[in-house]
Protein backbone atom coordinates (compact mmCIF):
# COMPACT_ATOMS: atom_id res chain seq x y z
CA UNK A 1 0.00 0.00 0.00
CA UNK A 2 1.67 3.35 -1.20
CA UNK A 3 2.23 5.85 1.79
CA UNK A 4 -0.83 8.62 0.63
CA UNK A 5 -3.19 5.51 0.72
CA UNK A 6 -2.28 4.62 3.72
CA UNK A 7 -2.45 8.20 5.40
CA UNK A 8 -5.91 8.21 3.94
CA UNK A 9 -7.18 5.51 6.04
CA UNK A 10 -10.43 6.26 8.11
CA UNK A 11 -8.23 5.90 11.22
CA UNK A 12 -6.24 9.12 9.81
CA UNK A 13 -9.69 11.70 8.92
CA UNK A 14 -9.57 12.87 12.66
CA UNK A 15 -5.84 13.58 12.62
CA UNK A 16 -6.20 15.57 9.08
CA UNK A 17 -9.22 17.20 10.14
CA UNK A 18 -7.64 19.15 12.67
CA UNK A 19 -4.23 20.25 10.71
CA UNK A 20 -6.35 21.18 7.94
CA UNK A 21 -8.75 23.29 10.62
CA UNK A 22 -5.64 25.08 11.77
CA UNK A 23 -4.59 25.88 9.01
CA UNK A 24 -7.48 27.29 8.23
CA UNK A 25 -7.62 29.46 11.16
CA UNK A 26 -4.48 30.25 11.11
CA UNK A 27 -4.38 31.47 7.73
CA UNK A 28 -7.91 33.27 8.19
CA UNK A 29 -7.02 35.03 11.40
CA UNK A 30 -3.24 36.62 9.80
CA UNK A 31 -4.97 37.88 6.98
CA UNK A 32 -7.44 39.35 9.26
CA UNK A 33 -4.28 41.03 10.98
CA UNK A 34 -2.90 42.03 7.95
CA UNK A 35 -5.66 43.66 6.35
CA UNK A 36 -6.33 45.27 9.86
CA UNK A 37 -2.67 47.07 9.48
CA UNK A 38 -3.12 47.68 5.92
CA UNK A 39 -6.74 49.74 7.33
CA UNK A 40 -5.17 51.20 9.79
CA UNK A 41 -1.99 53.07 7.88
CA UNK A 42 -4.53 53.51 5.10
CA UNK A 43 -6.51 55.50 7.56
CA UNK A 44 -3.98 57.24 9.41
CA UNK A 45 -2.58 58.77 5.84
CA UNK A 46 -6.12 60.14 4.80
CA UNK A 47 -5.89 61.47 8.35
CA UNK A 48 -2.61 63.19 7.76
CA UNK A 49 -4.22 65.40 4.95
CA UNK A 50 -6.92 66.86 7.63
CA UNK A 51 -4.12 68.54 9.39
CA UNK A 52 -3.85 72.65 9.61
CA UNK A 53 -3.06 73.67 6.33
CA UNK A 54 1.11 75.38 6.26
CA UNK A 55 2.14 78.60 3.98
CA UNK A 56 3.23 76.75 0.81
CA UNK A 57 6.54 78.28 0.88
CA UNK A 58 7.35 76.53 4.08
CA UNK A 59 7.06 73.34 1.89
CA UNK A 60 8.15 74.53 -1.75
CA UNK A 61 9.94 76.62 -3.38
CA UNK A 62 9.39 77.45 -7.20
CA UNK A 63 12.53 75.70 -7.91
CA UNK A 64 12.84 73.20 -5.61
CA UNK A 65 12.39 69.18 -5.80
CA UNK A 66 9.54 67.79 -4.11
CA UNK A 67 9.80 66.99 -1.06
CA UNK A 68 8.25 63.81 -0.30
CA UNK A 69 7.70 64.37 3.23
CA UNK A 70 4.61 66.73 2.00
CA UNK A 71 2.85 64.50 0.11
CA UNK A 72 -0.82 65.35 0.48
CA UNK A 73 0.12 68.03 3.28
CA UNK A 74 -2.45 70.57 2.91
CA UNK A 75 -0.90 74.33 1.84
CA UNK A 76 -1.89 77.79 1.51
CA UNK A 77 -1.29 80.09 -1.07
CA UNK A 78 -1.94 83.59 -2.60
CA UNK A 79 -2.23 84.22 -6.32
CA UNK A 80 -3.52 84.72 -9.33
CA UNK A 81 -5.35 82.44 -12.23
CA UNK A 82 -4.06 82.57 -15.76
CA UNK A 83 -6.86 83.23 -17.75
CA UNK A 84 -7.63 80.98 -20.96
CA UNK A 85 -4.83 78.20 -19.46
CA UNK A 86 -6.80 75.29 -18.68
CA UNK A 87 -5.90 71.72 -19.54
CA UNK A 88 -7.57 68.80 -19.13
CA UNK A 89 -5.92 65.49 -17.37
CA UNK A 90 -8.15 62.15 -18.73
CA UNK A 91 -8.60 58.73 -17.04
CA UNK A 92 -9.29 60.61 -13.91
CA UNK A 93 -12.30 58.56 -11.94
CA UNK A 94 -14.83 60.18 -9.38
CA UNK A 95 -17.56 57.88 -7.88
CA UNK A 96 -16.48 55.46 -10.28
CA UNK A 97 -17.28 57.56 -13.60
CA UNK A 98 -14.48 58.17 -15.74
CA UNK A 99 -13.60 61.75 -16.14
CA UNK A 100 -10.78 64.96 -16.36
CA UNK A 101 -9.38 66.84 -13.93
CA UNK A 102 -9.85 70.76 -14.98
CA UNK A 103 -6.37 71.97 -14.38
CA UNK A 104 -5.30 75.72 -14.54
CA UNK A 105 -1.82 77.78 -13.47
CA UNK A 106 -1.81 80.07 -10.80
CA UNK A 107 0.61 82.72 -11.13
CA UNK A 108 2.84 82.98 -7.57
CA UNK A 109 5.29 86.31 -7.95
CA UNK A 110 7.10 84.98 -10.94
CA UNK A 111 6.22 81.36 -11.34
CA UNK A 112 2.95 79.24 -11.75
CA UNK A 113 1.46 76.87 -9.80
CA UNK A 114 -0.64 73.65 -11.53
CA UNK A 115 -3.90 73.75 -9.28
CA UNK A 116 -6.34 70.89 -10.06
CA UNK A 117 -9.65 72.91 -9.70
CA UNK A 118 -11.80 69.86 -9.51
CA UNK A 119 -12.97 66.81 -11.60
CA UNK A 120 -15.88 66.87 -14.61
CA UNK A 121 -17.19 64.16 -16.43
CA UNK A 122 -17.24 66.29 -19.61
CA UNK A 123 -14.74 68.97 -20.92
CA UNK A 124 -17.37 71.17 -22.22
CA UNK A 125 -18.82 73.42 -19.64
CA UNK A 126 -16.15 73.93 -16.93
CA UNK A 127 -16.16 77.03 -15.61
CA UNK A 128 -13.41 79.55 -16.35
CA UNK A 129 -10.84 80.65 -13.90
CA UNK A 130 -10.06 84.46 -13.52
CA UNK A 131 -9.01 86.74 -10.47
CA UNK A 132 -7.35 86.35 -7.34
CA UNK A 133 -8.16 84.21 -4.43
CA UNK A 134 -6.48 82.90 -1.44
CA UNK A 135 -6.27 79.14 -2.02
CA UNK A 136 -5.75 76.07 0.41
CA UNK A 137 -5.46 72.25 -1.15
CA UNK A 138 -3.55 69.57 -0.87
CA UNK A 139 0.26 69.36 -2.29
CA UNK A 140 0.87 66.86 -4.23
CA UNK A 141 3.77 65.40 -6.90
CA UNK A 142 3.99 65.68 -10.62
CA UNK A 143 2.98 62.90 -12.20
CA UNK A 144 5.25 60.34 -14.45
CA UNK A 145 3.67 57.58 -15.49
CA UNK A 146 5.15 57.23 -18.92
CA UNK A 147 1.63 58.15 -20.59
CA UNK A 148 2.21 59.22 -24.15
CA UNK A 149 0.17 62.58 -24.99
CA UNK A 150 -1.55 61.23 -28.57
CA UNK A 151 -1.98 64.63 -29.81
CA UNK A 152 0.05 67.95 -28.11
CA UNK A 153 -1.84 70.46 -29.70
CA UNK A 154 -5.21 69.91 -27.90
CA UNK A 155 -5.75 70.63 -24.31
CA UNK A 156 -6.13 67.34 -22.69
CA UNK A 157 -3.20 65.61 -21.12
CA UNK A 158 -2.54 61.92 -20.12
CA UNK A 159 -0.95 62.83 -16.83
CA UNK A 160 0.07 65.96 -15.30
CA UNK A 161 3.32 66.54 -15.66
CA UNK A 162 5.58 69.54 -15.47
CA UNK A 163 7.20 68.28 -18.68
CA UNK A 164 4.27 68.80 -20.53
CA UNK A 165 3.13 71.65 -19.04
CA UNK A 166 6.45 73.53 -19.72
CA UNK A 167 5.81 73.04 -23.58
CA UNK A 168 2.49 74.98 -23.18
CA UNK A 169 3.57 77.51 -20.31
CA UNK A 170 7.00 79.37 -21.09
CA UNK A 171 7.54 80.54 -17.50
CA UNK A 172 8.77 79.01 -14.63
CA UNK A 173 7.09 76.11 -12.96
CA UNK A 174 6.70 74.28 -9.39
CA UNK A 175 7.82 71.42 -9.49
CA UNK A 176 4.80 69.95 -7.79
CA UNK A 177 0.73 70.53 -7.93
CA UNK A 178 -2.09 71.48 -5.53
CA UNK A 179 -5.38 69.84 -5.58
CA UNK A 180 -7.94 72.25 -4.45
CA UNK A 181 -9.96 71.60 -1.08
CA UNK A 182 -12.93 73.28 -2.03
CA UNK A 183 -13.95 73.42 -6.13
CA UNK A 184 -15.78 76.13 -7.37
CA UNK A 185 -19.51 75.42 -8.57
CA UNK A 186 -19.80 73.64 -11.46
CA UNK A 187 -17.00 70.74 -10.50
CA UNK A 188 -16.51 68.00 -8.15
CA UNK A 189 -13.69 67.44 -5.57
CA UNK A 190 -10.51 66.15 -7.17
CA UNK A 191 -9.92 62.11 -5.55
CA UNK A 192 -6.02 62.29 -3.98
CA UNK A 193 -3.56 60.52 -6.44
CA UNK A 194 -0.90 60.15 -3.41
CA UNK A 195 -1.90 60.28 0.29
CA UNK A 196 1.14 60.61 3.04
CA UNK A 197 2.50 57.81 4.21
CA UNK A 198 1.74 56.71 7.68
CA UNK A 199 4.46 56.18 10.29
CA UNK A 200 6.70 52.96 10.21
CA UNK A 201 5.65 51.56 13.41
CA UNK A 202 1.94 52.25 12.59
CA UNK A 203 -0.51 49.07 13.17
CA UNK A 204 3.04 47.14 13.68
CA UNK A 205 1.10 44.85 15.98
CA UNK A 206 -1.39 44.07 13.49
CA UNK A 207 1.52 43.00 11.19
CA UNK A 208 3.70 40.65 14.10
CA UNK A 209 -0.04 38.97 15.14
CA UNK A 210 -0.05 38.09 11.09
CA UNK A 211 2.77 36.84 11.41
CA UNK A 212 2.40 34.85 14.40
CA UNK A 213 -0.89 33.27 12.99
CA UNK A 214 0.89 32.35 9.96
CA UNK A 215 3.93 30.61 11.40
CA UNK A 216 1.48 28.67 13.82
CA UNK A 217 -0.27 27.53 10.76
CA UNK A 218 3.12 26.55 9.63
CA UNK A 219 4.33 25.01 13.10
CA UNK A 220 0.90 22.72 12.71
CA UNK A 221 1.85 21.33 9.28
CA UNK A 222 4.95 20.66 10.48
CA UNK A 223 4.09 18.42 13.35
CA UNK A 224 1.83 17.03 11.37
CA UNK A 225 4.26 15.68 8.82
CA UNK A 226 6.09 14.69 11.86
CA UNK A 227 3.59 12.26 13.11
CA UNK A 228 2.78 11.25 9.14
CA UNK A 229 6.10 10.00 9.09
CA UNK A 230 6.26 8.56 11.88
CA UNK A 231 2.93 6.68 11.35
CA UNK A 232 4.47 5.16 8.29
CA UNK A 233 7.94 4.55 9.30
CA UNK A 234 8.79 4.63 12.68
CA UNK A 235 12.19 3.01 12.33
CA UNK A 236 13.37 6.12 10.21
CA UNK A 237 11.36 8.46 13.04
CA UNK A 238 13.57 6.84 15.16
CA UNK A 239 16.80 6.96 13.23
CA UNK A 240 15.58 10.70 13.30
CA UNK A 241 15.82 11.67 17.19
CA UNK A 242 19.28 9.63 17.68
Amino acid sequence: MSAARALLAPRYWGYHLVVVAALVVAGWLGLWQYHGWQERRAAEARDLTEVAPIALADAIGPDDPFPGQYVGQPVSFEGAWVTGATVYVSGREHDSVDGYWVVDPVRIGQSLLPVVRGWTASTAGAPPASGTADFVGWLQPPEGTGAVDDDPGDDVLPQLRVADLAQRFDEDLYGAYVVLRDPPPGLEQADLDQLPPAGRLTAVRNLLYAFEWWFFGLFALFVWWRWAREELDPAAAAGDGR
